[in-house]
């Protein structure tokens, strides 16, 4: 006769197996060969300026798991003899002005560094179409933003996106004084630490394809969600939206890219998938280097949001962002003025005694809440609305 399981118990013991087997922290080794590994990043911006990122795989158990690596040659090499060259800085950045380039010219990327050289084959060039539009939807307590875009040439089909974002920022309180060389005196009324405005640029990889559509139009494609409550949104926001025509094969490394990244932490998600450049090591085919390089025009396009934008009549604390800045007085004599003073004081107030005598006390409040500049910087960008 046959024994019954009990597929519910069975169930609830491999979950308690699996719950105290992870409670010792695990660190993964990692093999020699994946170590001190080449990453190349970039997208070589035909017409525009173009930033490749070069860094070296290090250890999982350090902290810095990627080392930028610095003074390599980078170069990009056309088949109609144009030829761009740079050096990387000590954040690993290369930066070339690439505006002179054309796409009826095909572009490699040479690198060498650490007596190797590094090449990529002759690249395609992508042109991305314009972005149709960005624009926002309130949703989930906050500001979802989304790009809209088509090709009528349907010649695009896969798509990359990032961002920046940038938003004001406003002291809580104006302050006209300053202490200086022991005294107090009046503040530069040409410094302004009262407006500042403060940028973010995206990390997520953001894709769209429209290969199994009919037509070459993506809608409502998602790429930011601003909360409600959130500073970036107390005065004005803006976010400069970049677009990216991508081939089939950079679409699937960042496609696997994504899915290792972000999609990775539980006993149910996907496991990693292995990654493999377009960067190829000439002086040692057999060496795994990481990173995939493009090349092609970028579109972008420009949305605004305003604090009048956010529902009316008000949300509760879902939308209102609190800023802690609380005034507070404190007379000259005290130790806090001669400590903290500098950045601290709003405004000087002088109270006649008799006898000719006076009191003086100062308003005060913390750095944060006067000067804008700890928080962003006080210039302002060209395209920010009056």
């Amino acid at each position: 006769m046959s024994k019954l399981v009990n597929k519910p118990a069975i169930f609830l013991l491999f979950v308690i197996l699996v719950t105290y087997a992870c409670k010792d922290p695990f660190t993964p080794g990692v093999d020699a060969q994946y170590k001190n590994l080449l990453v190349a990043e970039g997208f070589i911006n035909i017409g525009g300026e173009t930033t490749i990122q070069l860094s070296r795989t290090g250890d999982l158990n350090d902290w810095q798991s990627l080392i930028p690596e610095k003074d390599a040659v980078v170069t990009i090499e056309g088949d109609h003899g144009t030829q761009l060259s740079g050096t990387s800085d000590s954040n690993g950045r290369c930066v070339l002005s690439t505006r002179g380039l054309d796409l009826s010219e095909r572009y490699l990327l040479k690198i060498i560094t650490d007596g190797k050289t590094y090449q990529t084959s002759y690249l395609e060039n992508k042109k991305s179409p314009e972005i149709d539009s960005v624009n926002f939807r309130i949703e989930n307590k906050g500001f979802r933003i989304f790009v809209n875009t088509h090709d009528d040439a349907n010649q695009t089909r896969y798509y990359n996106w990032d961002y920046t974002e940038t938003w004001e920022i406003r002291s809580a309180f104006p302050s006209a004084v300053e202490y200086k060389s022991g005294k107090v005196v009046p503040r530069d009324p040409n410094v302004n630490i009262q407006y500042c405005w403060a940028s973010n640029r995206s990390s997520a990889i953001l894709l769209g394809s429209s290969e199994r559509l009919k037509e070459d139009r993506l809608t409502m494609i998602p790429v930011n969600h601003v909360p409600g409550n959130s500073v970036k949104v107390v005065y004005m926001y803006s976010i400069l939206a970049r677009q990216y025509g991508l081939t089939r094969e950079a679409y699937q490394y960042l496609e696997i890219m994504k899915k290792n990244t972000e999609q990775i932490g539980t006993i149910f998600d996907a496991q990693p998938s292995e990654l493999k450049g377009n960067v190829i090591c000439l002086s040692d085919p057999e060496e795994q280097t990481l990173g995939w390089i493009s090349a092609g025009t970028i579109t972008e396009k420009r949305l605004f949001i305003s604090y009048k934008n956010k529902p009316p009549g008000g949300a509760g604390e879902d939308w209102l962002y609190i800023q802690r800045c609380e005034p507070f007085v404190s007379p000259k004599d005290s130790l806090l003025y001669y400590i903290n003073a500098r950045n601290l004081i709003i405004s000087e107030n002088i109270f006649p005694q008799p006898g000719g005598n006076v009191w003086i006390n100062y308003t005060m409040a913390r750095e944060e809440c006067i000067d804008c500049r700890l928080r962003g910087s006080n210039i302002k960008p060209d395209y920010w609305p009056e």
